[in-house]
């Protein structure tokens, strides 16, 4: 199997062979999705064929895991930062299934804005870039780890002594300007029919990826799992504009996120 000789490549515990951005985020990429199958929870349920949105797609890893878990499936994948696209399009290169990848944001029109990438955390980069708060979310992160077990771990207990330099380091940014597209253009574009998953993790940007899907294409969004910062009211208004909309939803926040900002919604009709 040929690879892209100037990326960084790991073993996954599962033996698959993947290039990646960050070390540490990718092993929790890989407890996420493979292990603790964030994306498959509250309902939610994938079968072989499925047409997935992968909407913030990162390195690949959700993509990878739907195309190997289901076969057959149809999976547009997104990823507006050109190193994590370089490396989304290394993973999937072997994938069975469709895959469609997109170097490109959703929004809710067409357009293009500059997007603040963090290379060492990846997961944070944002179209809607505010220091205080992506600081706060690792704080947030590095602390919860340490209480879920890791007191008397020497390394967790050094990261903490030296938390703030650590946060400097992590959120060293560069910036990009990237195109912006929407749901309803995919759909047109690629006559898409169904959507049986519409995965979106972008970081502040969930409400204007949601306002991209024309009204007469909500019908076909059968399945939505959402990470949404909740700024103001935004969790409540999504979730009732997806009950509006005929979902059951649920609301979850991960342990290691407990005391941010940051909650998964899951939406099934």
């Amino acid at each position: 199997m040929p690879t892209v000789p100037s990326l960084r490549r790991a073993t996954l515990p599962n033996g698959m062979n993947v290039a990646y951005q960050s070390k540490a985020e990718l092993q929790q990429f890989y407890e996420d999705i493979f292990l603790k199958r964030t994306y498959l929870q509250h309902g939610i349920t994938l079968a072989p064929g499925a047409t997935v949105f992968d909407v913030g797609a990162n390195i690949g890893l959700f993509t990878v895991f739907v195309d190997h878990q289901f076969p057959g499936s149809r999976i547009f994948s997104f990823e507006p930062a050109p190193p994590l696209f370089e490396i989304l399009a290394e993973n999937t290169a072997w994938c069975a299934g469709e895959v469609v990848l997109f170097d490109c944001g959703l929004a809710a029109r067409p357009g293009e804005a500059e997007l603040t990438f963090y290379p060492l955390s990846s997961g944070m980069s944002s179209f809607h870039p505010d220091p205080g708060q992506e600081r706060a979310a690792l704080r947030t992160v590095m602390r919860n780890e340490l209480a879920q077990g890791g007191a008397g771990r020497p390394e967790l207990e050094e990261v903490l002594r030296h938390e703030e330099e650590l946060l400097d380091q992590r959120l060293t940014s560069e910036t990009w300007v990237c195109p912006l597209r929407t749901v309803s253009e995919i759909v047109a574009e690629y006559g898409v029919e169904r959507i049986d998953l519409l995965k979106v993790d972008v970081e502040k940007s969930e409400a204007q990826v949601l306002a991209g899907i024309a009204e007469g294409d909500w019908p076909k969004v059968r399945q939505a799992v959402v990470e949404v910062h909740d700024l103001g009211e935004r969790l409540g208004e999504m979730t009732a504009g997806l009950q509006s909309r005929g979902f059951t939803v649920t609301v979850e926040q991960e342990e290691l996120y407990r005391g941010s900002d940051r909650y998964n919604l899951y939406a099934v009709r």
